[in-house]
């Protein structure tokens, strides 16, 4: 399978809160576990709210973070049979959407998925294996690691998007 299929499935349904909460474990990106976990990001209505958190599976998953205005967001997402695209529903506090998402870039694993939420925001979200070389070239003019969201960059500490591969010869946990 893609890799970047499975960092976007990862990425679609996650909001942030204060970085340190949703990045206190490591998050760690293994091809061959379900355990898998990438880092994402995403814009709501690009007026600036934005949100953050961890996507972890392979062909399937789950997605945890927070908003910038403190709501906490869970969601699952699917592939698509035999594909690096799917679909997947994120809940934020009590707004709700479903998101697609596709294959951005090959070069650093990422996928990038739109929604248009219950409420009528638009969202778009972006998530993989190496999400802050990704936005270093989506968005070259801002302080990295961060993004554009409308007119505010949002930046990022390191820990935010700094996902690891497993060492080698290290275990990889196994599905439960």
């Amino acid at each position: 399978m893609n890799l970047p299929v499975k960092a976007i499935a990862i990425l679609l349904l996650a909001a942030p809160s204060a970085f340190a909460q949703a990045t206190s474990d490591a998050c760690i990106f293994d091809p061959e576990s379900p355990q898998s976990c990438v880092h994402l990001v995403g814009c709501i209505d690009g007026e600036g709210e934005y949100f953050y958190g961890t996507s972890v599976g392979l062909q399937s998953g789950t997605v945890t973070g927070r908003t910038s205005e403190g709501e906490s967001c869970f969601g699952t997402w699917q592939n698509e049979a035999n594909k690096s695209r799917g679909e997947g529903t994120i809940t934020c506090g009590p707004e709700q959407a479903t998101f697609k998402y596709f294959p951005r870039g090959k070069d650093f694993n990422v996928i990038s998925g739109v929604a248009i939420s219950d409420k009528g925001r638009h969202m778009i979200t972006w998530a993989g294996e190496d999400l802050a070389g990704y936005l270093k070239v989506k968005f070259p003019d801002g302080k990295h690691p961060g993004f554009q969201c409308g007119a505010r960059w949002i930046e990022l500490p390191d820990h935010a998007i700094a996902t690891q591969r497993p060492q080698a010869g290290a275990a990889t946990p196994a599905a439960e």
